[in-house]
């Protein structure tokens, strides 16, 4: 699709919560290249109502309907407020809008991400659910409506900058990185009681609690191959992970004569956000500069299959193809929610996972109804099992 020039229109969608707020940072940087036209967010509506008085959006949604009276009180003077998911979908196909920024967390953003792709947008992608969940329904989206997709996910962004403007039948191998998580060397043994508390204390990346809950059993990183499946259409048995603890080095592509080309970067979100929004451009970012020499060591290792299977679960999840990994994805939340509550043992997450990926049946992910019907059921199925063990 062409880029449209600068300055561009930009929605933000998320806008509250850490994506969102990095979008925002690098707007605020650069004013005469973005107008931020639109806001959305859950549920925070103070919050929003102070960015679109700093940005001066004209129009705010919040999802929960709930809020829609609060929003109306939080916003300033000329803003439209908006409320509900259909709201925020329209926004992502404003006609005005160049530029979609989705940090929407959760099955919530896929209806954005189809809703900007089908109206030609540049869709500047941090949610991991909508490729897990449909990624052959964006793909058919951007196809029919000319939208392209921006990955923001460090990982899935590295590749993209090691990919851009080389030919993709070339490519032996892509390569993405993990940082190990906080129980890197640790024996599946050792785990058998870990607290909430340690599986939140991440090493290096400052998340939500279900993403780094999902970074200590390395179902986020197996939620990242089935991206990398969807947004790059290399077959899974081309796709790697390495782990790699510095989170230095966040991908590679390995070609066919052997060569490896990387993406280096010092580990923080500003330099994806800003590139997905700056593409194809290059801007200076108030990050941290990517010294090498001032590093001891970069060391990588593959991942230990054995005490965390989730990688490979989710691989399996992506092989079956369907709704197999919307079942995954939905199984995982709800394991994950429970952990974090007291009332399923860490290593159980997978487990239960498993369980209910073995037993939902799998379907063709042909529609947004297909998928979300999956997303409940398997949804069910956890919270069956979930009870059938609570005492």
């Amino acid at each position: 699709m062409p880029h449209p020039s600068f300055p561009r229109n930009i929605a933000v969608l998320g806008s509250t919560g850490f994506i969102g707020q990095k979008a925002l940072d690098v707007a605020a940087r650069y004013p005469d290249r973005f107008r931020v036209a639109a806001l959305a967010a859950g549920s925070s509506v103070d919050l929003l109502g102070g960015q679109a008085r700093r940005f001066g959006a004209d129009t705010v949604v919040v999802a929960d309907p709930g809020r829609a009276g609060d929003l109306a009180r939080a916003l300033p003077a000329g803003c439209r407020g908006a409320s509900g998911a259909e709201a925020v979908a329209a926004l992502a196909a404003r006609a005005d809008v160049d530029l979609v920024v989705n940090g929407i967390v959760g099955a919530a953003g896929l209806e954005a991400s189809l809703a900007a792709l089908r109206a030609g947008k540049m869709l500047a992608l941090a949610n991991k659910e909508s490729l897990v969940l449909a990624g052959e329904l964006l793909a058919e989206a951007a196809a029919s409506g000319g939208g392209a997709i921006l990955p923001v996910d460090s990982e899935h962004s590295g590749l993209f900058q090691c990919l851009d403007g080389h030919d993709p039948s070339r490519v032996s191998r892509l390569i993405i990185t993990a940082s190990g998580g906080p129980f890197r060397g640790r024996s599946r043994d050792s785990l058998d009681r870990v607290t909430p508390e340690e599986a939140l204390a991440h090493p290096v990346w400052p998340m939500g609690r279900r993403i780094t809950v999902d970074s200590a059993t390395l179902m986020n990183k197996g939620l990242e191959v089935i991206e990398t499946y969807r947004l790059f259409d290399v077959p899974l048995d081309r796709i790697e992970v390495w782990v790699h603890p510095q989170s230095v080095v966040h991908a590679l592509v390995e070609w066919t004569d052997g060569s490896l080309l990387a993406q280096l970067s010092a580990p923080d979100m500003l330099l994806p956000v800003q590139y997905a929004m700056s593409y194809p451009e290059r801007w200076p970012a108030e990050a941290p500069a990517c010294r090498l020499p001032d590093w001891k060591e970069l060391r990588f290792e593959m991942p230990d299959h054995e005490t965390f299977p989730a990688l490979r679960l989710a691989i399996q999840a992506a092989g079956l193809g369907g709704t197999a990994p919307a079942v995954l994805n939905a199984a995982d939340e709800v394991a994950v929610e429970a952990f974090l509550a007291g009332r399923l043992p860490f290593l159980e997450i997978v487990e239960m996972v498993a369980s209910v990926l073995d037993t939902v049946p799998v379907r063709p992910a042909d529609s947004i109804r297909a998928v979300l019907a999956a997303d409940r059921e398997a949804r069910e199925a956890a919270r069956e099992r979930l009870e059938a063990r609570t005492p």
